[in-house]
């Protein structure tokens, strides 16, 4: 069983995911990465792993930048969808979050 603590998004993602008949193998895109084509999702995993530490930090930060995927697959439908970071009331001692976290956490999910 997996278990995870702790702030886990930490910088908005959104996922455009997009019907693509005949495509032989599924391919992800990232808007911040260019001329990058990913076929490995443990790859995709990695670099939104990566791209959240560049903006965010290594220290439970949050950050409304979001991160844009676009995945082409046959197999999926043409769907959006954004994941945010849950609201949060009180930030992490000794973490990068700010003092106004819940401000910051409750307007990404309004906008």
């Amino acid at each position: 069983m997996l278990s995870i603590k702790g702030v886990v998004t930490r910088r908005p993602l959104e996922l455009r995911l997009v019907h693509t008949p005949g495509l032989k193998e599924p391919y992800g895109v990232f808007e911040q990465v260019k001329g990058a084509k990913f076929t490995d999702f443990n790859k995709v995993r990695e670099t939104i792993n990566k791209l959240t530490d560049e903006v965010a930090g290594k220290n439970k930060g949050i950050i409304d930048d979001p991160i844009i995927l676009t995945v082409y697959a046959e197999s999926c439908p043409d769907l959006t969808v954004i994941d945010l970071p849950g609201i949060t009331r009180i930030p992490l001692a000794n973490s990068d979050q700010p003092k106004d976290i819940e401000k910051i956490t409750k307007d990404m999910a309004l906008r």
